[in-house]
């Protein structure tokens, strides 16, 4: 077969963090091909997306800067103020955007929403070329260069790869990187809610015995639900029909809302871990999903995608010794460091979330209950908290700084 034109960057995964990296790279000196296995995402019109991503200000930020939040804005998301957390045992923590004086906390975004705003951004670009309907099926590293082949698509000679393609990722099958995968044991329903009670742009969790609930807020006064509960528990809901759902659902919650109509289909998925020891082998960087896959209690998983698109994005336009050959394994291992050591302490608090809120010991549920409640009266450490979660501060790439 014979092999196409050179590309500086290969990107495989026209997904949100993908089309994120593209887009922060459409005005750099690199040629790029941006390779999606199945077709670029379009206007779902007046049909909601089930997929709903909480988006924190750095990400507002980033995207505002790569030119996709106006698209975003053109369309619909709802930016929520307020952020209410309890516990089925015990003990309530409240976050209110006044108290580290920001209009909100962040934004609910649908998926399709975001994907289709971020390759709009790509509709004039110069130095990309997109392929859809390209599933890959090799990578070979052959001297300074891989080649990547597609099938019918044809073969790229790239100097770089990243690999944006999800949990399941081929790149990283590809390239020799294993994971150490573990379930939750839990699966996670999402659907659109009508709720009797508005949700005064109010994104609401409440911990159960056997995972969290939330509802999170979307623009026309409905709600997405991501309720996270043990397999038993899933099979028993997924077993009732919708208005048993409907009932069990405002039961569960409290009726913090009032009663709730389903508004869409239930759809449920397991939820599982796993992070990298490395995210870069063979002239290939992974990102995203590829690298990380986290419990969506905090809805995190979005925004550390969306960064290491930004840190990527930067490492390689901010370094001139990457303007003659864009891989340089000095560089993007500080890339990985720097990411690892963001992503790895978000995985561990999640996973002790997960595990802390599910613990039924009387002694841990009293301990943590206290300790919503003692933080929620505690301004420092609340607004600590606050700014950590909506992207205010960390160990943030320059562009997602606000």
């Amino acid at each position: 077969m014979a092999v196409h034109e050179d590309f500086d960057l290969l990107i495989v995964g026209g997904g949100i963090v993908g089309l994120a990296l593209a887009s922060a790279l459409r005005e750099s000196p690199f040629r790029i091909l941006l390779a999606e296995a199945g077709q670029y995402p379009v206007d779902s019109g007046t049909q909601y997306d089930l997929r709903v991503n909480s988006i924190h200000l750095g990400s507002q930020a980033f995207l505002q800067a790569i030119g996709a939040w106006n698209f975003v804005a053109e369309k619909r998301y709802c930016p929520y103020s307020r952020i209410e957390v309890w516990d089925a045992a015990g003990g309530r923590i409240e976050f209110d955007a006044d108290t580290i004086r920001e209009q909100n906390l962040g934004a609910i975004v649908e998926n399709n929403v975001l994907a289709v705003a971020l390759n709009k951004t790509l509709e004039e670009s110069t130095n990309i070329e997109k392929i859809a309907n390209a599933r890959l099926e090799s990578l070979r590293l052959v001297d300074q260069s891989v080649v990547a082949s597609f099938g019918n698509a044809g073969e790229f000679r790239v100097s770089m790869v990243a690999g944006a393609d999800g949990g399941n990722s081929d790149v990283r099958q590809m390239i020799g990187l294993t994971i150490n995968s573990r379930s939750y044991n839990q699966r996670a329903f999402v659907a659109k809610i009508g709720t009797e009670q508005h949700h005064e742009d109010t994104a609401y969790q409440k911990f159960l015995a056997d995972g969290p609930m939330a509802f999170l807020p979307l623009d026309d006064g409905s709600s997405s639900i991501v309720w996270s509960c043990e397999s038993e528990r899933s099979e028993e809901l997924n077993a009732m029909t919708d208005s048993e759902f409907e009932a069990e659902l405002a039961r569960s919650f409290d009726y913090r809302l009032g009663e709730t109509t389903l508004q869409s289909r239930r759809v449920q998925f397991p939820l599982r871990r796993f992070h990298l020891d490395s995210y870069m082998k063979n002239r290939t960087v992974l990102i995203g999903d590829a690298a990380h896959v986290i419990h969506p209690l905090a809805g995190m998983g979005a925004n550390l995608g969306l960064m290491d698109a930004a840190s990527l994005a930067e490492t390689l336009t901010r370094n001139p010794d990457l303007s003659e050959n864009i891989w340089n394994d000095r560089k993007i291992r500080e890339y990985e460091r720097c990411r690892k050591a963001t992503v790895a302490p978000v995985l561990t608090l999640m996973d002790g979330f997960d595990w802390g809120f599910r613990s039924k010991s009387p002694i841990l549920q009293g301990v943590r209950g206290i300790g919503l409640e003692l933080t929620d009266r505690t301004t420092l450490a609340k607004n600590t908290i606050m700014r950590f979660a909506c992207g205010l501060s960390g160990d943030l790439p320059d562009i997602a700084r606000r």
